[in-house]
């Protein structure tokens, strides 16, 4: 019953989960989803964390932890978490990818991560990045 109510809880992010996992053809694997072939990304989305590019995905990685805090910041929202946490963090990404391209990947990883919903998700997932 716990589950399914948190499901409810988080239904908005989980809905997009599955779209996400149903338009990229996601696979199934230990604690994530991985899609084939796309450009880098990685998203959490109520229970589904996604990644578009095999190098990044691996269990015990920064950006895997990243994403179970985003994780964790669903579970404490609920319905919430897309206004709060998903969309700026949608448009961050975006305003990063055009405004910042001629940027270092350094200066990029240090302008993104130092957003808000970012740095608490790195927070929650226990993600130090020391160079920040």
């Amino acid at each position: 019953m716990k589950e399914f109510l948190l499901y409810v809880w988080q239904l908005p992010q989980n809905i997009l989960g599955l779209l996400v996992i149903l338009f990229t053809k996601a696979k199934r694997k230990t604690g994530y989803w991985k899609s084939e072939g796309l450009v880098w990304f990685g998203v959490s989305l109520g229970n589904y964390i996604i990644f578009g590019r095999p190098s990044m995905i691996e269990p015990g990685t920064m950006a895997y932890y990243h994403e179970v805090g985003h994780q964790k910041q669903s579970r404490r929202l609920g319905w919430f978490y897309l206004l709060i946490i998903g969309i700026p963090s949608f448009f961050g990404n975006i305003f990063d990818r055009v405004f910042h391209r001629n940027w270092t990947e350094h200066q990029r990883i240090v302008w993104y991560y130092n957003q808000p919903w970012e740095k608490w998700a790195d927070k929650l997932g226990k993600v130090n990045r020391f160079y920040i």
